[in-house]
């Protein structure tokens, strides 16, 4: 009876004892790999895909709701550092899509999705109606936040992989 009990003693124990010891000691990082130009989708350079979809809903003989989404497809080699810079912006919406490919929406609306009210959306910026204008303005504003980003992590990528490149070491080099 008590060999039983203290079994069950030590079994609670041990894993107090593994708890504590994940709590105290820190998981080992993987060290990252350096960015090669030949890590790259776009024969030496990242490839990003940028996909703007406009979802337009009509109700009756009159739109009831227009909408905007911009999604950012990244080059897979890109992925760490889109991480990195998504989190210093403070997104969140990244992640992986239904086929496995990472990709990011900048949108600061919560479902990604810039709503336009009950007019289709149009990209020219020359409307004598103001609220027309305003919209074509967020339209292309979110756009184009959406391209500079990717450009940016484009112009960031390449400079790491020339440095690499460019510095001498083994081919597969670890940071």
């Amino acid at each position: 009876m008590s060999g039983t009990f203290k079994i069950a003693h030590d079994v609670v124990n041990c894993a107090r004892w593994y708890l504590q010891r994940e709590l105290i000691m820190p998981k080992p990082r993987k060290p990252r790999k350096l960015l090669s130009a030949k890590d790259f989708c776009g024969e030496g350079e990242p490839y990003t895909e940028i996909i703007v979809t406009i979802s337009i809903r009509l109700l009756g003989s009159g739109i009831a709701r227009s909408r905007l989404a911009v999604n950012t497809y990244p080059d897979p080699a890109l992925k760490r550092m889109a991480i990195e810079s998504l989190k210093k912006l403070n997104i969140e919406s990244y992640g992986l899509n239904q086929d496995g490919v990472f990709g990011a929406c900048l949108s600061e609306n919560f479902n990604g999705w810039e709503d336009l009210d009950k007019d289709y959306p149009t990209i020219t910026e020359t409307y004598s109606d103001e609220i027309k204008n305003e919209h074509a303005k967020a339209m292309n504003a979110y756009i184009a936040k959406s391209v500079d980003w990717a450009k940016e992590l484009h112009k960031n990528a390449m400079a790491e992989a020339l440095l690499n490149d460019a510095a001498p070491g083994t081919p597969e080099r670890i940071h």
